[in-house]
């Protein structure tokens, strides 16, 4: 009976780790089934992020909030940085890495530029910007170790994830710092306090764990005696 559930259990972690992996994301359509790749479906939702950034900086322009405006500029930029360095380095990162880093730094802009912060429609907005953006740095952090592994700067694979841990750790920190800083250059209200502090602190924990988790799921998939950056699909010279 336990070796049951055990092998339930251990089998669901492979599905899903599986899945992450996958070639193609299969989607039922009117009776009939078809497919994408999640590359491309990544790239798709980046784009729409993309073209989110621009209307974001039209709407800070109208409102006269030239200071978001510039935020909401220099937004768009930054989801460029890995596709930069996926073609400098001819590789792919896995599914997720490209799709997390918008995705976090709209919530951001478009929590200040649209005052959803502070909006009492969305209580716990910044609950849920903290969560999401521990997740996204963990699995930057990952898309670094991956990284080195390619020129030869290897690391276990538990050492790696304490690692990823760790540093958003230290980089929440330093948001923290970001954000009194805004509060007093911006007139903001990100800072509430030390409940609200503590609170943010859970929330980025919290997301650095499931980045964690991800990260470990993703290591399920690796053959066995391969290193981690097999995880990265090396692209042929064009």
């Amino acid at each position: 009976m336990i070796l049951s559930v055990q092998s339930e259990i251990s089998g669901s972690f492979f599905n899903l780790a599986g899945f992450l992996t996958n070639k193609n994301i299969e989607f039922i359509k009117k009776g009939r089934g078809f497919s994408i790749n999640p590359r491309t479906l990544e790239n798709i939702i980046v784009i729409l992020f993309e073209i989110s950034f621009i209307a974001l900086a039209v709407h800070a322009r109208n409102i006269d909030d030239i200071p978001r405006m510039k935020i909401a500029i220099g937004s768009f930029f930054i989801p460029l940085i890995p596709y930069a360095v996926e073609r400098l380095l001819r590789i792919s990162f896995p599914f997720g890495i490209k799709l997390m880093i918008p995705l976090a730094i709209f919530i951001h802009v478009a929590g200040g530029i649209m005052d959803w912060y502070w909006s009492p429609v969305f209580p716990l907005y910044d609950k849920l910007a903290h969560f999401v953006s521990g997740m996204a740095v963990g699995l930057v952090m990952l898309a670094f170790f991956l990284i080195l592994d390619v020129i030869g700067i290897r690391f276990k694979r538990t050492t790696v994830l304490i690692g990823i841990f760790l540093l958003v750790a230290f980089l929440g920190g330093i948001w923290k710092i970001g954000e009194v800083y805004f509060d007093i250059t911006l007139n903001a209200m990100f800072d509430e306090g030390l409940p609200d502090l503590i609170g943010d602190d859970i929330c980025h924990t919290i997301g650095s764990i499931a980045a964690v988790i991800v990260s470990w799921l993703y290591f399920l998939t690796i053959p066995e005696g391969d290193g981690i950056k097999s995880l990265l699909k090396r692209n042929k010279p064009s």
